[in-house]
């Protein structure tokens, strides 16, 4: 039974290190080659989680605007150089919002599915959060599918609350639920 305790003590120490080493970078903060790189990742990961009709193609261009930005996450290693291909095999999330004046609207928000539950969502958001107080934007707005709990759980506990629903939103029988941030 002892022997039981140490090894769940010993998972569960692996777990809380592995959150320790993730990372939120923003893609403007890196080289156009690393840039380029991380964005070929984030398209498999999107490629890989979402229907076509449902998956972004972020490319440079738009990632350019001023009034866009996209953060992505990575585990980073002791092992891990700063070259672009180093920087997208770790690529483990991203978020993508546009800014209209004092409004952002966060398009797309994907965690790799063998990293969820250990915080990165959360750790997105709060970049976001954070880079969109500092530019003075008021609300974001999203749109999730209302089968998504585990989503939507994650949207509520950062201060999303839900203010309408559209039926049929994401295609015949799927639901789109409306959630609103207030960063004032």
């Amino acid at each position: 039974m002892a022997t039981d305790d140490a090894k769940e003590a010993e998972r569960e120490a692996e777990r809380e290190a592995e959150r320790e080493e993730v990372q939120v970078l923003d893609l403007r903060s890196l080289s156009q080659d690393a840039a380029a790189a991380v964005l070929a990742q984030v398209a498999r990961i999107e490629r890989r989680t979402f229907p076509p009709s449902e998956a972004l193609t972020l490319d440079r261009s738009l990632c350019r605007k001023p009034n866009s930005r996209l953060f992505f996450s990575r585990i980073d290693s002791a092992a891990s150089t700063t070259s672009a291909a180093s920087t997208a095999s770790t690529v483990t999330g991203y978020v993508f919002y546009v800014r209209i004046k004092e409004k952002a609207l966060l398009h797309k928000l994907c965690v790799e599915a063998g990293h969820r539950g250990q915080g990165i969502g959360g750790s997105l958001l709060a970049a976001v959060e954070e880079q969109l107080r500092r530019e003075g934007c008021r609300t974001v707005h999203l749109w999730v599918d209302a089968e998504r709990a585990a989503a939507r759980r994650l949207y509520q506990r950062r201060g999303f609350e839900e203010t309408r629903t559209v039926q049929d939103y994401y295609g015949p029988g799927r639901t789109g639920i409306n959630m609103v941030l207030s960063l004032l």
